[in-house]
Parts: C-alpha cells; sequence; structure tokens
C-alpha cells in the first residue's frame, strides 16, 4: 500500500475522500463503521461500536500526516523538484537575456538609467561608454550589444561582453567591445524569479507532481482540523 509509485495516489485518494465527507455532510465515524463492519468485542453480540467522533477525526489526522510526510520524501517529489528548479533557472535564464539585458542595452544606449537600477552599472557604462570618447565623438552610442551566457539566478554580479558602435556619421565608425560586470537590483531580481516560478507552475510537467497534491492535502488538513475543533469544543 505504501510502495513509491502508489504513494501520491494513496494521499490524493485519502484527501478526496476527506473533501468528500465534509462537502456531502456525511458523518465520517459512520462511513468507517459501514465500510469496516466495525462489531462491539463485549456486550450485545453484533452491536455496531459507536466510535467517538473526535477520535476518528484525530486519526484522519495522524493518517493524512503520515501520507504527507511520506509523500514529502518521497523519490518522486525529489525528482519533481529538481526539474522544477531546472524550469525555473531556465525561464530566468530568458528573462534576464529578454527581458532585463534588452533595457540594460537601452539604458547604455541613451545614457540615461531609471533611478532604482543598481548603481553598478553607471560603472560598467563609463567601462564601455567613456566620458572622453562620447565627447571626441560628439554623441552616445547608436547601437550598444551583448553576448554571454546567460546567469543562474543569484545576488551578485554577471560578467557579460558588451559592444557598444557608433555608426557612420559625422565621427565616423568606431566599435568599443569591453567585458562589464552587470548588476541587478534587488526588486528586478525577485520579480524574474518570481515570474519564472509562475511560469515553470503553469508550463511544467513536474509541478503537477508538487502544487496539486500539495493543494488537495491542505484542503483536507483544514478540514480535518474544522470537524476536530467542531467535535472537541462543539
Amino acid at each position: 500500500m505504501d510502495d513509491d509509485d502508489k504513494i501520491r495516489r494513496n494521499l490524493v485518494v485519502t484527501s478526496a475522500v476527506i473533501i468528500g465527507v465534509a462537502w456531502f455532510d456525511v458523518s465520517l465515524p459512520d462511513v468507517l463503521e459501514r465500510l469496516f463492519s466495525i462489531k462491539s468485542q463485549a456486550g450485545t453480540p453484533g452491536a455496531v461500536v459507536q466510535l467517538s467522533t473526535w477520535k476518528v477525526w484525530v486519526a484522519a489526522l495522524v493518517v493524512l500526516g503520515y501520507m504527507s510526510w511520506r509523500y514529502r520524501w518521497s523519490d518522486e517529489v525529489e525528482q519533481a523538484t529538481r526539474l522544477f528548479t531546472e524550469s525555473v533557472v531556465s525561464r530566468y535564464k530568458k528573462l534576464f537575456g529578454d527581458v532585463y539585458m534588452t533595457d540594460v542595452t537601452k539604458w547604455f544606449q541613451s545614457g540615461a538609467f531609471p533611478a532604482d537600477v543598481h548603481p553598478q552599472l553607471s560603472a560598467a557604462y563609463a567601462q564601455l561608454v567613456p566620458h572622453t570618447l562620447a565627447q571626441q565623438l560628439g554623441r552616445g552610442p547608436e547601437k550598444v550589444t551583448f553576448t554571454g551566457p546567460m546567469p543562474a539566478i543569484n545576488q551578485g554580479n554577471h560578467m557579460m561582453t558588451m559592444t557598444a558602435e557608433w555608426l557612420p556619421g559625422g565621427g565616423g565608425v568606431y566599435v568599443n567591445q569591453q567585458q562589464v560586470n552587470i548588476y541587478i537590483d534587488t526588486r528586478r531580481l525577485k520579480s524574474m524569479i518570481w515570474s519564472a516560478r509562475r511560469f515553470a507552475l503553469a508550463n511544467s510537467k513536474s509541478s503537477m507532481s508538487l502544487v496539486w497534491p500539495v493543494v488537495i492535502a491542505g484542503s483536507a488538513t483544514v478540514v480535518v482540523l474544522y470537524k476536530l475543533g467542531r467535535a472537541v469544543f462543539g
């Protein structure tokens, strides 16, 4: 019954039964008495044992807790967590390149930065577009591009190859390529991490093994605690 390949099924079925009992307003002790044909061991032969309601809900809570704990440390959850993390990192890398670095190139091209960007970006800009060079050419770069692998999720800086190009004009053609440290501020970092997680939750198969059992078991736990409270305190 508790084999690794049946852990999730057992948890979901048990949780669904508990939720169903509450939804249809069925007495769980009555269900157990009929399901297991519980009879008294003493007294009138064949008399059905009157199960204590609060004890039944305590037992349900213990069973649900054990199944949740068993599922939490199962191989399925371990593998699903690893795949989910990989999906989040992959999505974050895409957001870093498609969203953040696109904004960075625009800021570097215009020379104007929002007030809430990481302060170290100005140092990277000064390295790529030196003030004396901009003065000599009479303008900022017409084009700024970047190359290099996207970073994994982290709080630090990331080395990128940035290229600033001054296209043909009064100042001539000039290209400056530098290895610069690109920093990201905490607000944008957290926003992209949460966006990556939301995307992975909605678009990765591994999230099904993590989210729905947790949602169903969590709902069942709330039901059990509510019923137990009603049974104890009236």
